[in-house]
């Protein structure tokens, strides 16, 4: 009979995204929140966007163009 060995399990950092931005997983959860900050608040114009690094949603207060 093999004696049992416990594993020296050591914590992991938690996954860091790649993006610094707050994430929405959806256009519409970015628009919600759009709707909900000019609800509540005096803001600059806001846009959602699609990250093009980590392929989530993000805000940003700059142009389309």
């Amino acid at each position: 009979m093999m004696a049992y060995k416990s594993s020296n399990f050591k914590s992991t950092d938690p996954i860091t995204p790649a993006c610094k931005k707050k994430i929405y997983n959806t256009r519409e959860e970015a628009e919600d929140m759009i709707r909900y900050i000019r609800e509540t608040r005096v803001v600059k114009a806001l846009h959602a966007y699609q990250c093009p690094t980590c392929g989530l949603w993000h805000l940003t207060s700059k142009s389309k163009d």
